[in-house]
């Protein structure tokens, strides 16, 4: 590349010295902004800057070109304008005062967010950053180039709103990747149409973590970052409690300006005196459950919320209490390899002209995410683009790691839904045996056959797909699944209604018009112990989608592996070579996961809890179970009982009877907000909340009560940061997941 002769906005080598771009009509005597950068300066040695994109009070966004990888980049410098001028010789940066301290200051949160991005690196529908550094006197981070345009242009695109369904097939995907970036202890607090971009290709990012935090810091304030209108009222003070529910009410917010076209009233003046009219009172049509939802996500108490992303989103999705799409009875016969397409107790789902494309990356989940599998079933047939979170391996995992798969690029044949594999091995008979190549995988701790054109999304990810994109199979180990946890095979048993509607509420297409469990019962499944689930959607164009979901049992004394199977309906040559791989399946000891199970015989009860550093110190005395677990200053302890019950008792009963005298002995403490009955890995718990000073230093505490058969089980969480007792972590994967021994 001739460095004299490149545009700076397409990055293509211009034929002459003309300024002007003949490739795409930029001009390099276009005037940049004052304290920019000269186009042409390459940095790092290795990232060559063109036109600016953004200036914020503190940065400037440029657009970049990756000289290595041959891609274009975003890059972001911190420039305070207000602190910082550019030096004469138009690259170093000095300060213009004597204010070093807010400099540095500045600098530390500058390169705080690109470490958090770099944490949150391959997850989907985040912008990811690549690399960061200091330089010229300043820093830099190198993010992802999103080509698109914000939610807001968009709206304004659009006349200022768009239809709901639309609407929420632009935020799930957001949201879903929040699910994530909370299980790691943080908080957006700047989510609004600003900072989610809408990419040339359809897909959803949300971007600028500037403003994000970690729970677990030491200062018991924080800068107050306000977008009026998306700013929930924890946010007005420097000492609010910030959490999950901080970003739910700005999602909540944001879903709200989309199908409105209305900036929601500011959450400070709502608390003196509620102004915010319900959509169906401004005359949008939308579904009962989405606007009952987002007007409990917008609530001004965080109390009165949703406490995590994942419970806004099923409500969202209308599961739990009943599901969005109509549904079909079910019979238990066990697996049947019966003809796709005929009538089976219920509504007929026909033969489609053609199906649609599933299209699939899986996303491992963090040890503080459960879930279950998720697919995206979208009209076009572009690249896989879905999430999914069983805990799937990395090239190098290490335990409690995060773990995702990129995106795999998988061209689209002309025909698809061939009646026949390509590559089918012919036996004496004439018949065709499916053509499977040896797999396997070490952290997962198993060994299969997989189609043998199919490809892994990458390695080590446990995620193939077929080479038009439109079958995949999908192997995971999975722990514990939004709304309950998977101890055994009975478990999968007990929910696999619940399970299913899980996965078609979150499935995204034009419109889903119906789904259909076929078949589920016992089976033997790679020479163990399995469970097997057969279901179908339908699309409004009439394609339609099979799905084979297996759960085989483990060694690891808990959770189970999770084969998931998906391919067009008529394909029964595809068919037959995904049911070879599954019966091919084998566990060889085992599984790595981020979770660990705690039982021990002296205690009733057992529970999952994602690992983490430091571990627990456990210790058990008098039938109460003591964990703590300290870093530094912070620490965080748990005690657990099970508490006879004589009959007739509710856990808000006891919670009340657990709580009386605390006055005493921690004089002055008090109640944060009022009791909240709340649901959790199907229990019901009740939980109050509280702080009291020890020492002059604040401690938090969480009493939650939940009774199952003839025990109450009472938990006490202690934590010297407040966002801990509320997260979509630790505390809730021990409620979610604690169960009698029996």
């Amino acid at each position: 590349m001739d460095l004299a002769r490149v545009c700076y906005s397409c990055f293509q080598e211009k034929p002459d010295d003309s300024p002007v771009c003949p490739y795409c009509g930029f001009s390099s005597e276009e005037e940049q902004p004052f304290l920019a950068l000269p186009m042409g300066t390459v940095l790092h040695g290795r990232y060559l800057m063109g036109r600016v994109l953004g200036v914020g009070g503190f940065g400037i966004t440029y657009l970049g070109y990756d000289m290595v990888l041959e891609i274009r980049v975003a890059v972001k410098e911190y420039m305070p304008s207000g602190l910082a001028v550019r030096h004469a010789d138009r690259y170093r940066v000095v300060l213009a005062g004597r204010r070093k301290e807010d400099y540095e200051n500045g600098l530390d949160r500058f390169l705080e967010e690109a470490r958090i991005l770099a944490r949150l690196q391959g997850t989907p529908n985040i912008v990811s950053v690549q690399d960061y550094f200091t330089e010229n006197s300043t820093a830099y981070f190198v993010m992802e180039y999103v080509d698109g345009m914000s939610l807001k242009t968009y709206l304004a695109s659009q006349g200022g709103k768009i239809p709901c369904a639309q609407a929420l097939t632009i935020l799930k995907p957001v949201m879903e990747a929040l699910t994530r970036v909370h299980g790691l202890g943080l908080t957006h607090r700047d989510i609004s149409p600003d900072n989610i971009s809408i990419t040339s290709g359809g897909e959803s990012k949300l971007l600028d973590f500037g403003a994000a935090r970690f729970s677990s810091q030491d200062d018991k304030s924080v800068s107050v970052i306000l977008k009026h209108g998306f700013a929930p009222e924890e946010q007005y003070s420097s000492h609010g409690s910030l959490g999950p529910w901080t970003d739910v009410y700005a999602m909540g917010a944001t879903l709200y300006r989309c199908v409105t076209g209305q900036l929601p009233p500011d959450a400070i003046e709502r608390v003196r005196r509620d102004t915010l009219k319900k959509p169906s009172g401004l005359g949008v049509s939308l579904p009962s459950n989405v606007e009952a939802a987002m007007i409990k996500a917008m609530a001004v108490k965080a109390e009165d919320r949703f406490p995590s992303m994942a419970d806004f989103l099923c409500a969202l999705t209308a599961t739990g209490g009943g599901t969005a799409f109509p549904k079909i009875a079910r019979g238990k016969t066990g697996f049947r390899h019966g003809n796709p397409g005929t009538e089976k107790g219920g509504t007929l789902i026909r033969r489609p002209q053609k199906a649609f494309v599933l299209k699939l990356a899986a996303l491992a989940a963090t040890a503080a995410l459960t879930g279950v599998g998720v697919w995206r079933l979208l009209p076009d047939a572009s690249l896989p683009a879905g999430t999914g979170t069983s805990e799937l391996p990395a090239s190098t995992p290490e335990p409690g790691s995060s773990m995702s798969t990129p995106e795999s690029s998988v061209p689209e044949p002309e025909n698809s839904g061939s009646s026949e594999p390509e590559n089918g091995m012919s036996e004496p008979g004439g018949s065709t045996q499916p053509a499977l190549a040896d797999y396997a995988n070490e952290y997962l701790n198993l060994s299969m056959k997989v189609p043998s054109d199919f490809q892994e999304t990458s390695p080590e990810s446990a995620v193939f797909v077929s080479p038009d994109g439109s079958c995949s199979l999908q192997v995971g180990f999975y722990t514990c699944w939004s709304g309950f946890p998977v101890y055994s095979l009975a478990d999968v048993e007990a929910n696999a209604e619940q399970y299913v509607g899980y996965f078609i509420g979150l499935l995204q297409s034009t419109e889903i018009t119906g789904y259909e469990i076929l078949d589920e019962g016992y089976r033997q499944a790679g020479g163990a112990d399995g469970y097997q689930v057969e279901f179908q959607a339908a699309e409004s164009g009439g394609s339609v989608m099979r799905f084979l979901a297996v759960f085989i049992e483990g060694q690891n004394g808990f959770g189970c592996y999770n084969l998931i199977a998906s391919y067009p309906q008529e394909d029964t040559a595809v068919q037959q070579k995904l049911l070879s791989a599954v019966d091919s399946f084998r566990c060889l000891g085992p599984a790595g996961t981020g979770y660990q199970l705690f039982t021990d015989e002296k205690l009733p009860f057992k529970f999952m809890y994602a690992q983490q550093e430091p571990a627990f110190d456990f210790q058990i005395e008098d039938d109460i179970l003591t964990a703590t677990s300290i870093t530094g200053s912070d620490y965080f302890v748990l005690t657990v009982s099970a508490l006879p019950l004589a009959g007739g008792e509710t856990a808000a009963g006891v919670l009340g009877q657990s709580t009386a005298g605390l006055d005493t002995i921690f004089p002055g403490i008090r109640q944060l907000g009022g009791q909240q009955t709340l649901e959790s890995g199907g229990m019901e718990w009740a939980v109050q909340d509280y702080v009291h000073q020890s020492e002059g230093v604040d401690v938090y505490l969480s009493y939650a009560v939940s009774i199952w058969e003839d025990r109450a089980y009472l938990i006490i969480f202690t934590s010297s940061q407040e966002a801990q007792l509320a997260d979509n972590g630790l505390k809730s994967d021990i409620m979610g997941s604690l169960r009698p021994v029996t």
